[in-house]
């Protein structure tokens, strides 16, 4: 199964294979009890009208969670830390590489831009920008990074960010008329040994921590219509198109286990249980199998 990877220039492929084996279960180091709730710490790193990332700088809100790093290639880019001294976990990016010295600035007039080495807002040599521009006087327009690795940039009438939010380890049914819980492009999640990120090539793929291997993916890069991952409350994981929701590109086939769960394990596999199983309990549905490849 051929694995679209996220790298620092996020062009290169690699293959990878999907096996699913269930396996004895190990804890996640979030609480699997768990639904419904965000990863973050709720620490954040803020940049105010005039504020630059200069080349080579980053903000990070909590050490050993999430970076933004202005790269000396040109490129902003957001990534999730793993273990110190390993590789880092690329979620997003400003696609501006291959322009040495470049810069970030937050504008007064409420842009975000990223700019050519010798560039600026008056000699122009912007490469990318958020298109908030057009903030009022009293708008206080600012950058913020969180450490859930959420980057969003706000003024009075405008928002942007990167989607790229830290969900749970757990995913769990959605409830009609309560809430619907589900992953767009970017969400991710983590346990002690493994990433899960939803990439914007459609692909649900799961990234070995100790060297950034892929180890599993859903094989659902390429469809044009953004996916989303959702728990049906009859127990199936899904990847379901965003604007046509009966079209499923991806299945875990547990349909018939009313509130079952998925839950990423410190094992580095990926559990779908029932209502009343998890780690320790039993009640597995379907797995990744990928218990035995961290």
């Amino acid at each position: 199964m051929r694995t679209r990877l996220l790298r620092s220039a996020f062009i290169s492929l690699l293959a990878a294979s999907a096996v699913t084996a269930l396996v004895p279960a190990v804890a996640s180091a979030a609480d699997p009890s768990q639904c419904r709730t965000s990863g973050t710490g709720g620490s954040a790193e803020r940049l105010l009208p005039g504020r630059r990332l200069d080349s080579g700088a980053s903000l990070i809100p909590t050490p050993g969670k999430t970076e933004l790093v202005m790269q000396p290639d040109g490129n902003l880019v957001v990534y999730a830390l793993g273990n110190p001294g390993g590789p880092k976990l690329p979620l997003w990016h400003s696609g501006t590489y291959g322009n040495p010295g470049a810069y970030a600035l937050m504008q007064e007039d409420g842009n975000f831009v990223v700019y050519k080495k010798d560039g600026g807002p008056q000699t122009g040599g912007a490469l990318w920008h958020t298109a908030t521009y057009g903030a009022q006087a009293d708008a206080y327009p600012s950058a913020v990074f969180m450490d859930n690795g959420l980057f969003e940039v706000t003024n009075s009438s405008k928002a942007w960010s990167t989607r790229t939010g830290e969900q749970h380890a757990r995913v769990c049914a959605s409830i009609p008329g309560r809430f619907q819980e589900m992953w767009g492009q970017g969400y991710w999640a983590q346990s002690a040994s493994v990433w899960m990120v939803l990439q914007q090539d459609n692909n649900l793929v799961m990234y070995r921590k100790r060297d950034g291997a892929a180890i599993w993916s859903s094989g659902t890069y390429g469809n044009r219509t953004p996916l989303v991952l959702q728990m049906h409350e009859g127990g199936d994981l899904a990847l379901l198109e965003w604007f046509e929701p009966d079209e499923v590109r991806w299945r875990t086939g547990t349909r018939g286990y009313y509130d079952a769960y998925a839950l990423l394990q410190d094992d580095g596999n990926f559990v779908v249980y029932r209502a009343d199983g998890g780690p320790g309990k039993g009640g597995a549905l379907w797995a990744s199998g990928t218990w035995y490849n961290v």
